[in-house]
């Protein structure tokens, strides 16, 4: 019974382990999340690599030659950091922010730019998908002019002061923000065009604002000219993306746990330790089982010699013995 015990323990173990290597993340704009709200179909697409820290930006040769995607940012971007993306931008890189609601405004703020995203929720009723809350884009501009049509996953607007940057794509003169997202104009709710997408110069770089987080991703990309704006956007450029201000889900977490544990165990030293241990524990399995077998032999000796004996007390007393 001890022996099932350890191999049921053992199997246990190594299931979830193998569970956490290969099902893959569910979490927001994860580049290995294959699921609706995954950037796995981008990641493919752009060759993106992910930047674990923003600060690893500075180790970029040749930013002119580069292109960082910030998608849906979460948490504070501390002065330090924004530096960073300032730095980048100054030598020639380019960046391309896409937030609706989340935290890109410090971002903007941190640069001194005077853009800003509204936090307005925009609907259309004329030029939209299936779903209310999809806002379709029609009239873009260079270098997207030959895109016949955007579409956004419930997105915001642009704030733009005359003459910063120049806007790429607005929505329709039928759009609305939807502040309390009943689906109905009312009189204290603006109407559009609104910008939804822009690009300013900053520096010897150009940071393209874009005010919809979820236009990149999985379900999102193969709707309207979307792949084909990916497409335009990262021509020629080594893609890069920030990956640390995206939350992690428990099973995003173990599988770092998971990963850092298997570099640890890969050193040459701790590699033969463990191999001696499961080598002793092996052979402790075999010795055991050994004499779990020996004292099936006695109890088949002990009724030979007593006949009369009770062959289920004795069985009783050999699983005493085995605990």
């Amino acid at each position: 019974m001890k022996r099932a015990l350890i191999l049921g323990i053992f199997a246990t173990i190594f299931a979830v382990l193998l569970l956490i290597r290969f099902f893959p993340p569910g979490d927001d704009f994860n580049l290995n999340n294959p699921f609706w709200n995954g950037l796995k179909d981008f990641k493919i697409k752009t060759k993106a690599f992910s930047l674990n820290s923003i600060q690893e930006i500075d180790l970029i040769p040749f930013p002119s030659e580069t292109l960082l995607f910030i998608i849906g940012p979460e948490g504070i971007y501390t002065p330090s950091e924004v530096a960073f993306v300032s730095r980048y931008l100054k030598a020639g890189g380019q960046v391309i922010l896409a937030d609706d609601f989340g935290s890109g405004n410090l971002i903007l703020e941190g640069l001194g730019l005077k853009v800003r995203f509204s936090g307005h929720p925009v609907v259309d009723p004329l030029f939209r998908g299936k779903a209310q809350v999809l806002v379709k884009v029609v009239d873009l501009k260079e270098p997207f002019a030959d895109i016949e049509s955007l579409m956004l996953n419930c997105p915001a607007s642009l704030q733009l002061e005359n003459g910063e940057g120049k806007v790429l794509a607005t929505s329709s003169s039928f759009s609305f923000f939807d502040d309390n997202q009943n689906g109905k104009k009312d009189k204290n709710e603006s109407e559009g065009p609104f910008p939804v997408i822009a690009e300013i110069s900053y520096g010897a770089g150009k940071i393209y604002v874009v005010s919809d987080s979820s236009i990149f991703i999985n379900s999102m990309l193969k709707e309207e000219g979307n792949q084909k704006f990916l497409k335009i956007i990262t021509e020629g450029k080594k893609v890069l993306i920030d990956t640390s201000h995206h939350p992690a889900g428990l099973l995003t977490r173990l599988k770092d746990v998971e990963i850092k544990v298997y570099q640890i165990v890969s050193k040459f030293e701790i590699k033969y330790s463990l191999f001696l241990i499961l080598v002793v524990a092996i052979v402790w399995l075999r010795f055991e089982r050994g004499r779990f077998v020996r004292r099936e032999e006695d109890i088949q000796d002990i009724l030979q010699r007593h006949p009369d004996w009770d062959r289920d007390i004795l069985n009783k007393l050999k699983k005493e013995l085995e605990k």
